[in-house]
C-alpha cells in the first residue's frame, strides 16, 4: 500500500481543533468484488445441484414408470398364453367331440340297418 505525505500537525491545531470521526472509505474494493464473485459462484452450484436433483428424481419417476409398464406387458402375455392355451385345449376337445360323433352316427346308421334287416 501507499501512504499520503502530510505534514506533522501542530499540537496547538490539535487541541483548539474541533474532531469529528469520520467512516475512513474500505481501501479494499477487490475484497468485495470477491467476496460477490464467490457469492454468485456458490448460488450457481446450488442451482446446478437442485437440477441436479430434479433430473435425478424425474429418471428415479420414469424408472418406476418403466417397471410398471413392463410389469404390466409380462401380465398381458402371460394372459394371451392362457388364452391360446386354452383355445389350443378347446380346439383338440372339439376335435375328440367330432370324432365321437362320427362313430356314434356311424353305429347308429349300423344298427339302423341291423333294424331294418329283421
Amino acid at each position: 500500500m501507499f501512504s499520503l505525505a502530510t505534514r506533522k500537525p501542530n499540537t496547538r491545531e490539535l487541541v483548539r481543533a474541533e474532531h469529528r470521526l469520520l467512516a475512513a472509505p474500505s481501501g479494499r474494493p477487490w475484497l468485495w468484488t470477491t467476496f460477490a464473485m464467490l457469492c454468485l459462484v456458490v448460488a450457481l452450484l446450488l442451482l446446478r445441484s437442485e437440477e441436479n436433483a430434479a433430473h435425478q428424481r424425474r429418471i428415479a419417476a420414469m424408472a418406476a414408470e418403466n417397471q410398471a409398464l413392463q410389469a404390466a406387458l409380462e401380465q398381458g402375455r402371460l394372459q394371451r398364453q392362457e388364452a391360446q392355451a386354452t383355445e389350443q385345449q378347446l380346439l383338440r376337445r372339439i376335435a375328440q367331440l367330432s370324432a365321437q360323433i362320427e362313430r356314434l352316427q356311424t353305429d347308429l346308421a349300423f344298427f339302423r340297418q341291423q333294424k331294418k334287416a329283421r
